[in-house]
């Protein structure tokens, strides 16, 4: 009974380089497939000494806003009344069928409005109207 392979190696290829292995594949005797021949080649290559892989490129460590806890105290503030006015119209919609009026609305968005440009400065964005 044969070991199952458990395990699973991807790498891509240029289109010249899998010519080459397609190649050396064909000249086998039997003819290998490419994914066993690259297994072969492999195998072939941990029992001589392999050169070390180059060192994994570090990316820069990516720099985060400094957030100002004030301002987006604010916006957390700001969050509870949408919430707060989104519950009242849909309150008033269920109990008489009544849409929401302009008045309504207008709150919403200038509180939106403010909340947006709370969060810009607390995200060290500056005020954006």
């Amino acid at each position: 009974m044969s070991e199952k392979r458990l395990h699973v190696v991807s790498f891509r290829l240029t289109d010249g380089e899998a010519a080459h292995v397609d190649a050396a594949a064909a000249t086998t005797k039997p003819v290998r497939s490419r994914q066993d021949w690259c297994r072969a080649a492999c195998l072939h290559l941990a029992k001589a000494k392999v050169p070390n892989p180059p060192p994994p490129k570090r990316n820069p460590a990516r720099r985060l806003p400094k957030a100002d806890v004030q301002a987006l105290g604010k916006v957390l503030a700001a969050l509870g009344k949408v919430g707060g006015h989104t519950n009242q119209m849909a309150k008033a919609a269920n109990q008489n069928g009544r849409l929401p009026q302009i008045e309504e609305l207008t709150k919403v968005r200038v509180v939106l409005e403010d909340m947006r440009a709370d969060l810009r400065e607390a995200l060290g964005h500056g005020h954006q109207g």
